[in-house]
C-alpha cells in the first residue's frame, strides 16, 4: 500500500510539473507572438531553441524567456544591433575578438546610458580594460544585456561584484571586524566609491514574497498617504505605513542597508587602495549615510520602489521595534536607550555599594557585646 501511495505521489508531482511547463511554454509563445517580425527572425537563430546553421555553424544564443522579461525586451534587437541587416546576415561573419567585442559593447551602451558609461570611464575597471587586461569587466561583464532587470545590483545575492569577487568576507576580515555582517548590510560601492553620496535604505520585505511583491504599487500610494506633509516619512508616519501594509495583508519586516544614493556613482570605482577604511564613516551619529534615508519595497519584477524618509526614524523610540535588525554602534544612536543603559549601569554599581554601606552603618549602631569576666 505504501508503495502504491509513493507511485501515486510521484505521478501526481510529475503531472503538476508537466502542467507548469506547458503553461510556461504557452506564456513564452504568447510573449514571442507579440514581438516585431524582425525580433522573431533574430530569435529563430539566436533564441533558446535555435538550431545549427546549414553549414554547421552555431550562432550565439540568449535565454529567450530572460530576454523577453528583461528591461531590454521592449527595445527590440535592432536598438543595440543596428549594424545587422537582413537578409544578408550572417553571411560569412565570424565572432569578434574579445577585446574588440568589449569596446563595441561599451559603445552601444553609451548611446542610451551616456552618464553611466562616462562614470565608468573614470573607474579602475575601465583603466584596466584600456590596459587590455583580459579579466577587466566591461558593461557586459557586470550586466548581462539580454537578461538585465530593474533589480538593484547593490543588493545581496544580486550584487554584481560577486561574479568576480566571490568571497569578500574572507578578504575583508583581515582588518574589518565582523566582516560577514558588514557584507550583508553595506553595499560594496558604499565603501569603494568614497567620493559618492551614501544613504540608508530601509527595505520593507514581504515575507510571503521576498523577491518582489505585488503590493509594491500599493506601497507607494500608502507611503504618500502616510506622508501628510510631503516632507519625507517621519517616525510616526513610518509606523503608520507599516500598519497600513499589514492591513493590506502583507507580513512586513524591515532590512536596513547602507548603499549609494545614485547608481551612476557606483560605476566610478577607483583603485581599492582608496576604499574607505575609517569606521567612523558609519559608526558616528553625523556620518554621511544617515543624512539621506529612503524606505523601499521590491515590485513584482524585483525592482526597488523608493520613497524619501527623515533621518529621525533611525533613532526614534517609535521605530525601535521595527528597526531592531539595523543598528550601527555609535551611528544610529537612540538617546533614550543610552539613558536607560546609563541608569542600569548606575543602579548595578550603586545598589551593591549602598547595601555594603548600610550594613556597615547598621553594624556600628548596634551595641557591642561586653566581654564576659572570668569566673573566680
Amino acid at each position: 500500500m505504501n508503495g502504491f501511495a509513493s507511485v501515486l505521489t510521484r505521478t501526481a508531482a510529475t503531472a503538476l510539473m508537466a502542467v507548469a511547463l506547458l503553461q510556461a511554454g504557452a506564456a513564452l509563445a504568447a510573449a514571442e507572438a507579440t514581438l516585431p517580425e524582425g525580433d522573431r527572425a533574430c530569435l529563430d537563430c539566436h533564441g533558446s531553441d535555435a538550431k545549427p546553421q546549414p553549414d554547421g555553424r552555431k550562432a550565439a544564443t540568449v535565454d529567450t524567456s530572460a530576454y523577453l522579461h528583461s528591461v531590454h525586451g521592449d527595445a527590440g534587437c535592432d536598438s543595440c544591433h543596428e549594424t545587422i541587416t537582413l537578409p544578408g546576415h550572417p553571411g560569412k561573419a565570424v565572432a569578434d575578438a574579445p577585446a574588440r567585442r568589449k569596446a563595441s559593447v561599451s559603445a552601444v551602451c553609451r548611446s542610451c546610458h551616456a552618464k553611466i558609461v562616462k562614470a565608468y570611464d573614470r573607474s579602475f575597471h575601465a583603466e584596466r580594460l584600456r590596459a587590455k587586461v583580459k579579466s577587466a569587466p566591461d558593461c557586459d561583464g557586470c550586466h548581462s544585456p539580454h537578461a538585465i532587470t530593474t533589480a538593484s545590483v547593490q543588493d545581496g545575492t544580486k550584487n554584481a561584484c560577486l561574479a568576480c569577487h566571490d568571497d569578500p568576507a574572507a578578504t575583508h576580515k583581515v582588518w574589518l571586524p565582523n566582516a560577514a555582517r558588514h557584507m550583508q548590510t553595506v553595499a560594496c560601492a558604499a565603501c569603494h566609491a568614497p567620493e559618492a553620496q551614501p544613504r540608508v535604505d530601509l527595505r520593507l520585505v514581504d515575507t510571503d514574497a521576498p523577491a518582489g511583491s505585488a503590493l509594491a504599487g500599493r506601497f507607494e500610494i500608502l507611503a504618500k498617504l502616510a506622508d501628510t506633509r510631503n516632507d519625507g516619512l517621519d517616525a510616526h508616519e513610518f509606523r503608520a505605513l507599516l500598519q497600513a501594509l499589514e492591513r493590506e495583508g502583507a507580513k512586513v519586516t524591515v532590512q536596513g542597508r547602507i548603499e549609494l544614493k545614485s547608481g551612476v556613482q557606483a560605476h566610478a570605482l577607483p583603485d581599492k587602495t582608496r576604499a574607505l577604511r575609517d569606521c567612523y564613516a558609519c559608526h558616528d551619529q553625523d556620518a554621511a549615510p544617515y543624512k539621506s534615508v529612503a524606505v523601499s519595497m521590491l515590485d513584482a519584477g524585483g525592482g526597488p520602489v523608493r520613497v524619501e524618509a527623515q533621518r529621525e526614524i533611525l533613532s526614534s523610540a517609535v521605530t525601535i521595534e521595527a528597526l531592531r535588525g539595523f543598528y550601527a554602534l555609535g551611528g544610529t544612536r537612540l538617546a533614550q536607550l543610552d539613558l536607560l543603559l546609563a541608569l542600569g549601569l548606575g543602579l548595578g554599581v550603586s545598589v551593591p555599594g549602598l547595601h555594603f554601606i548600610t550594613r556597615r552603618l547598621m553594624r556600628r549602631s548596634q551595641p557591642q557585646p561586653q566581654p564576659q569576666q572570668p569566673k573566680e
